[in-house]
């Protein structure tokens, strides 16, 4: 569920597959239907299969031939905007936690239902399960993420990327005060290049400094 405005495609949990009867707490849910609503929108297809084939024109130069070609490549034409208008736009938002009072706050609920959700619909997973199913390639690694260094990466730690996510969203600086509760492509681009091996040492320090600064391991319900 999303809806388009000025090109981009806005995504948030107001409403999604999950309703009060199967997630009682309204944050939880708002972050949980956010994450399925972004999922949505990512497997909405490029390509269908009843796209119209380009015409086949007649060139044997007769008035008559002319005129039918114009009008099947004026058809064409009017056909394939109206595809192209159907795709969803490339450049997105997605809202993970409800409208924030003041940009630098977080709503714990609504975070770790976000997190819950990008994680299977589990607690924690094994670091080298994310490795092995995410990682982009041997030079990639999600091991900067265990912040406790038990082998596993929690809600609570998984969480940490999706606010650095959030902060990188807005600038490329670290400032806690850019963390509004929405997620872009430049955000999201930029986590993935703290998968990098190289970029491991900083990618800890910074995870580990979301998780103490918003005592992410405290308070989780």
């Amino acid at each position: 569920m999303f809806e388009v405005n000025n090109g981009v495609a806005k995504i948030d949990g107001a409403k999604g597959m999950y309703d009060e009867k199967n997630v009682t707490n309204s944050s939880e849910r708002y972050g949980r239907n956010a994450v399925q609503n972004y999922y949505s929108y990512m497997e909405q297809p490029l390509v269908k299969d009843n796209t119209i084939p380009a015409p086949i024109l007649d060139f044997c130069g007769t008035a008559d031939a002319q005129e039918k070609n114009i009008n099947k490549i004026e058809e064409f034409t009017k056909e394939n905007d109206k595809y192209l208008s159907s795709l969803p736009p490339l450049n997105f938002e997605y809202r993970y936690m409800p409208n924030l009072h003041k940009r630098g706050e977080i709503d714990k609920q609504a975070l770790f239902g976000a997190s819950f959700e990008n994680m299977g619909q589990r607690d924690k997973i094994s670091v080298d399960e994310l490795n092995s199913t995410f990682a982009l390639s041997k030079n990639h690694t999600f091991k900067p993420v265990d912040i406790n260094n038990d082998g596993f990466v929690d809600n609570s730690e998984y969480s940490t990327t999706m606010l650095a996510a959030d902060m990188f969203s807005k600038s490329e600086k670290t400032n806690f005060e850019n963390i509004d509760g929405t997620i872009n492509s430049r955000g999201l681009k930029k986590i993935m290049e703290y998968t990098k091996i190289s970029n491991a040492e900083a990618a800890k320090s910074l995870y580990s400094e979301i998780y103490n600064k918003f005592n992410l391991g405290i308070d989780k319900k």
